[in-house]
């Protein structure tokens, strides 16, 4: 990153975003890959809103700024290719792997009338969550389960679909 970025700018926009920055990149949803790209995005949000009015009050600069790094936070996480990407990376979870990119259609696709077989209604409401983009702690919160059933789940498929 250049530190000549901030230049011109309060000290105060370049510490918010630098720890609203820090914020984002402290979760699983963003990497130190991102942060070029977050460090942008938010001196963008700052110059289009707030650049040109002289003397703008600190504390509604400060707290924009992170309420719009909370919004892409937001926005990373429901993403649909998010979680997907949960799913199958090996790094962040390897428990959740048996997808492919060419299964997502669901009405039609032999593996998915296959796991249909197989599987009780409690795990194809389960199934069916993640196909329409809920997240794991979005479905262990409304299901009222244990992440481990969610696991269990996939080690299952996986070992029959072999």
């Amino acid at each position: 990153m250049n530190p000549n970025i901030f230049n011109g700018l309060p000290t105060y926009v370049r510490i918010t975003i630098l720890s609203q920055i820090r914020r984002l990149l402290s979760t699983p949803l963003f990497s130190s890959d991102d942060k070029e790209d977050l460090t942008q995005d938010l001196l963008l949000f700052y110059l289009k809103r707030f650049y040109e009015i002289p003397d703008s009050d600190e504390a509604l600069v400060v707290h924009s700024i992170k309420q719009y790094a909370t919004n892409l936070l937001t926005q990373r996480y429901h993403r649909r290719d998010f979680l997907y990407s949960s799913l199958t990376d090996y790094e962040v979870d390897g428990e959740f792997s048996f997808l492919k990119a060419s299964d997502y259609n669901f009405e039609t696709n032999t593996l998915m009338v296959d796991i249909d077989k197989m599987t009780d209604a409690k795990e194809k409401k389960i199934l069916q969550m993640i196909g329409d983009g809920y997240s794991i702690n979005q479905i262990v919160a409304q299901m009222h389960i244990h992440k481990r059933v969610i696991r269990r789940l996939f080690e299952k498929l996986r070992k029959k679909l072999k």
